[in-house]
């Protein structure tokens, strides 16, 4: 007797093992789910392993109280219980969606044949043959929803997990089969190989789960670090593609800005010094040639000092409003004088006294305003002209008039940029370039103070 007692006492101690265990498995996949938010299903797990631990205990009771609910009931149901959370930690995990309920209607026939039994405590030999179904209906559904993992990082864990679940089950039918063909019906705390079995398969359950899901999770996270990172450098990609793309767009403007600084600039003095060159070439009186002549120098002399003003602007980040438009008079006045026509420069309102620190803006400004009196003087044929400068509030307004023959654009020759490069630069400051023709041509500009490099839009006339 001594002997049967020390060997129920081993299996007693066994079940507190197990329940440790279980316990130890619950604490451990609680902090895994407190910390992977992401690992959805951690925590219905971890609740499934404090079913197992909790379980265990009062099935331990049964030496010293044989209750009928406390110690066979209650924690068989916990039992099934953590089986069922099994099977609804997968789903979650897997996140297979919307749970199936069928499972549960399934066991209850076979739970409520159990209680039965044991309320009338009938037939311990039928007893596994209506418990083990349910463990193995929740633990083969919660392996199969693992099985359908088919990312390559988490298909090994989940596998792994799955085919432990499937062991148990196999376990279960053999150990009920086994206490059936018994001499003699066997209690759950008795030492028979079928009921020690069940317990160490238990143990070796709760490991492998618990091993199982570290593996799940980490497996998870290496996944979603690697798609992240794929992410980073397919962001990158793409970043780098727009900034190339930006790169060649900058590249376009600053073709397109130089080009038309060189007709402004360049192609403007060039086209001066070219035709007051002809002139000279057929000129025959000395005086008129002499003449001529200097005002080449001048043009030339007047294009170096123009380089220079910008280029000290450019390097100190600034110019002054009245050094720009003295230096834009000078040349007006002596390409106009040179063509025998009239000039009338006139500056109304406050003249800024500050510097300007938009510089790139105020060249472009000047460049519409020369660009302006070139027209003038190679087209027009007028006899006189006048240019009014207005600084008024919030707004400059220019007007450029003649009594030339006026301009046609029908007529312009193919390739003139002139009128065009004026246009474009007034609207890019956001301002308002008009033409007139009554009794020779007026151009009216009008831009808004203080500078800006905005987009186009509409100003009333100056």
């Amino acid at each position: 007797m001594a002997a049967h007692d020390s060997i129920v006492l081993d299996v007693s101690t066994l079940i507190f093992v197990v329940g440790l265990i279980s316990l130890l498995q619950s604490f451990a996949l609680y902090v895994v789910s407190s910390y992977n938010r992401q690992a959805h299903g951690m925590g219905v797990w971890a609740t499934a392993a404090l079913a197992n631990g909790l379980a265990m205990p009062l099935i331990a009771l049964r030496i010293h109280l044989d209750s009928a609910v406390i110690t066979k009931v209650l924690p068989t149901s916990l039992n099934f219980i953590s089986a069922y959370l099994f099977y609804v930690g997968a789903r979650r995990f897997q996140q297979c969606g919307t749970l199936q309920h069928w499972p549960l209607l399934a066991s209850l026939p076979c739970y409520g044949g159990y209680v039965w039994l044991v309320v009338h405590d009938e037939s311990l030999r039928l007893r596994p043959f209506l418990t083990s179904p349910i463990f193995i209906l929740f633990l083969t559904m919660g392996a199969r929803a693992l099985l359908t993992e088919r990312r390559p990082a988490l298909r090994f864990a989940a596998s792994f997990t799955a085919y432990s679940a499937l062991a148990v089950c196999g376990v279960f039918i053999w150990r009920a089969i086994d206490l059936y063909y018994l001499t003699a019906p066997a209690q759950l705390l008795e030492p028979v190989r079928a009921q020690v079995l069940g317990f160490i398969t238990w143990i070796l359950w709760s490991l492998l789960w618990t091993f199982g899901a570290m593996m799940m999770v980490n497996q998870r996270q290496t996944f979603e670090n690697e798609q992240l990172h794929q992410g980073q450098l397919w962001a990158a990609a793409q970043l780098a593609a727009a900034e190339h793309e930006l790169l060649a767009l900058r590249t376009e403007q600053q073709r397109q800005q130089l080009a038309s600084e060189l007709h402004d600039g360049i192609g403007g003095i060039t086209a001066n010094l070219a035709m007051l060159a002809f002139r000279g070439s057929m000129e025959e009186k000395p005086q008129q040639q002499k003449a001529l002549f200097q005002h080449i120098e001048f043009l030339a002399t007047e294009w170096n000092r123009e380089l220079r003003l910008w280029m000290n602007g450019m390097e100190r980040g600034s110019l002054l409003w009245g050094d720009a438009l003295a230096e834009a008079h000078a040349y007006a006045q002596r390409l106009a004088t040179a063509q025998g026509i009239e000039l009338d420069w006139k500056q109304s309102g406050a003249t800024p006294r500050e510097p300007d620190d938009h510089v790139q803006q105020m060249i472009s400004v000047m460049r519409a305003l020369k660009e302006a009196v070139n027209n003038l003087v190679r087209h027009s044929t007028a006899s006189r002209a006048s240019v009014h400068i207005a600084f008024r509030p919030q707004r400059l307004g220019i007007v450029i008039k003649d009594d030339g023959c006026g301009f046609d654009a029908a007529q312009a020759r193919p390739g003139s940029r002139g009128l065009k490069n004026m246009q474009r630069r007034v609207e890019d400051l956001g301002g308002a370039f008009k033409r007139r023709r009554l009794a020779g041509t007026t151009l009216c500009l009008t831009i808004p103070l203080p500078l800006l490099h905005v987009s186009p839009k509409k100003l009333n006339d100056c």
